[in-house]
């Protein structure tokens, strides 16, 4: 008891206290902003054939969007496609800050995906609409089971 009341006496001592406890306060609260705050499709991902709301997730309309490209290339048949996110990049513009996520790699998997034509189809198309580099992209063939 000694202990906080000596601590609560040191408080008291300091200048400005409450710009100190409005600081923790604004911490905290960008601690929790932050830690639920995610670029990563969830379970309640919209599927390919689903249109994405005007208010959805960056990363989730994109992947499904590529999805959807992709499986509309010759010989591909249909296609699953999950996309790695880099979140750390942002911009500030005029005070605000926006999150850019930037792709970093992909992995598509299509009925299709046997065929080497098909498979540089694929990298291809994808390297074009994810501004990545081909050795950053897979392409594997669907499981027949």
């Amino acid at each position: 008891m000694d202990k906080l009341s000596g601590f609560i006496a040191k408080l008291k001592n300091i200048k400005n206290v409450e710009i100190l406890i409005g600081g923790a306060a604004l911490a905290v609260v960008l601690l929790i902003y932050f830690t639920f705050v995610s670029c990563s499709g969830g379970s309640d991902k919209p599927t390919s054939g689903d249109i994405v709301p005007s208010n959805a997730d960056y990363c989730t309309s994109m992947q499904v969007q590529v999805e959807n490209i992709v499986s509309k290339i010759s010989g591909v048949g249909s296609a699953e496609v999950v996309i790695n996110w880099d979140k750390s990049v942002t911009s500030v513009f005029g005070g605000s800050s926006t999150e850019n996520p930037r792709a970093l790699g992909a992995l598509i998997v299509c009925d299709g995906g046997n065929s080497t034509k098909v498979k540089l189809d694929v990298i291809y198309a994808v390297s074009t609409l994810l501004d990545l580099s081909i050795e950053k992209i897979i392409v594997y063939p669907k499981s027949n089971l």
